[in-house]
């Protein structure tokens, strides 16, 4: 079968390759599943790239390992190369193994949480059937290939590590991405107002459109003076910034007393530059979001809580995601590029088994 797959890490796309591999089998507790389409996210180059893993070097329970982890127990070790690429994606389940929850999905159509090294960017992915997830018949296979990273992301920072309130004022970098406009309209069903960061006049039109009421343009300059006037003087209650950088230094002076900003992005490339008054005087805190690690400290029945209820959002459309292009799995290449542009509207996607 074609599988996606670096045998180095690397700042391009040379080492991405296209080779021939064996089908996996499932083992217990497994299926594996014809795959259909699939995402290119951020989190697909963090992988080439290796940002991950040297994230992870740093971490105070990988002092003294040959090898990282994602967690002090060492359950989750970050994939040996090579390895094959794909967080997530939508495909049907022609196979399994033992155990009811495997046999049950057994020629159903699902939307799947992969990674590597068992990446979703193949013919066939082998995941825990407990990443694989029944989509209803009305979603189409271009919206159920995302149905997991973007808006699991977005209404778990919302409503668990934020916990926003109604009325409430939320400020977002990043906003005319498919996770800043998944954000808005989750903000709006919240009751929550939202401003809205962007670079572009060309983005705050776009979410202009969409119904956003506060949308600016830059780069942070003169943002805290911009926010006060937004807020009456209050300060936003909470932020999310997916850049990091001198605008997350900037979001920070626009909290209010008591404000609570999550970091789950480094688009910038760049560390953050925080005066420690900054939050000392407005009593405020900065939380960071890593999606792989909080799942894996959730109880299996608050994960299925959560599921059920991105269900029953992503049917009235709050998680709608437009889509850029589609490519054929030989031009994977070509998709990494388009993916790593910026001003894209909408989400890039390989079209692996799809007809």
């Amino acid at each position: 079968m074609r599988s996606v797959q670096i045998t180095h890490l690397s700042e391009g796309f040379d080492r991405v390759q296209l080779v021939d591999v064996e089908p996996p089998t499932p083992g217990p507790g497994q299926v594996r599943v014809k795959m259909l389409l699939s995402p290119v996210n951020p989190s697909d180059l963090n992988f080439i790239r290796g940002d991950y893993r040297q994230a992870l070097e740093h971490l105070v329970w990988n002092r003294g390992r040959p090898h990282p982890v994602f967690d002090p127990e060492g359950r989750l070790p970050y994939p040996e190369l090579p390895y094959a690429l794909g967080g997530e994606g939508v495909g049907v389940v022609e196979a399994c193994g033992s155990g009811w929850l495997a046999r049950r999905l057994k020629g159903r159509r699902v939307a799947v949480a992969g990674g590597p090294p068992h990446g979703t960017w193949q013919d066939y992915c082998v995941v825990d059937a407990r990443k694989a997830l029944p989509v209803p018949d009305q979603l189409s296979d271009e919206q159920a290939a995302m149905f997991i990273v973007n808006p699991l992301s977005a209404y778990v920072m919302l409503t668990r590590v934020l916990r926003v309130k109604r009325g409430g004022w939320l400020l977002q970098s990043a906003a005319a991405s498919s996770l800043g406009k998944i954000v808005i309209r989750l903000a709006e069903q919240l009751g929550v107002n939202t401003i809205n960061l962007v670079r572009s006049k060309e983005s705050a039109d776009q979410l202009l459109a969409m119904g956003a009421r506060h949308v600016l343009v830059g780069e942070g300059e003169g943002l805290s003076d911009q926010v006060a006037e937004i807020t009456g003087g209050k300060g936003a209650d909470y932020a999310m910034d997916a850049v990091g950088g001198g605008l997350a230094g900037a979001m920070v002076q626009c909290l209010g007393l008591g404000g609570h900003m999550v970091l789950f992005g480094t688009l910038a490339n760049h560390p953050i530059t925080l005066p420690s008054r900054d939050l000392m005087m407005p009593v405020a805190r900065l939380t960071g979001f890593f999606a792989l690690n909080w799942l894996g400290q959730q109880h299996p029945l608050q994960m299925l809580m959560i599921l059920r209820e991105l269900k029953r959002l992503q049917l009235e459309g709050i998680f709608e995601a437009p889509v850029e292009r589609l490519f054929a799995l030989e031009e994977v290449v070509a998709a990494l590029e388009m993916a790593s542009t910026k001003g894209r509207q909408g989400k890039v996607l390989l079209n692996i088994g799809q007809r």
